[in-house]
């Protein structure tokens, strides 16, 4: 299972979680897995068949460039985290 730290504007769609734990060998399968639990969030997350650019995604405390295809291992932590807007 990957552990999946949702940010506070995507929380509405997880019934207020911080959090969730789902299944899948990859980003794209754990995000869809998300969805399931967390209906229309792979559609707040990806756009054209990628990671929303907007976001950043941390895997186990590190922000790395991430796509859908990429390997998750069991105990994976990823924190998906917004952009933060300003001038």
């Amino acid at each position: 299972m990957a552990l999946v730290i949702i940010p506070a504007t995507l929380r509405d769609l997880c019934g207020g979680s911080p959090q969730v734990e789902v299944e899948g060998a990859t980003v794209g399968a754990v995000l869809r897995a998300l969805d399931a639990q967390c209906p229309g969030f792979y559609g707040r997350v990806v756009e054209e068949g990628r990671l929303r650019p907007e976001l950043a995604f941390a895997v186990d405390g590190e922000v790395v460039p991430l796509a859908l295809h990429d390997t998750v291992t069991q105990g994976t932590e990823i924190t998906i985290v917004p952009a933060i807007g300003g001038g």
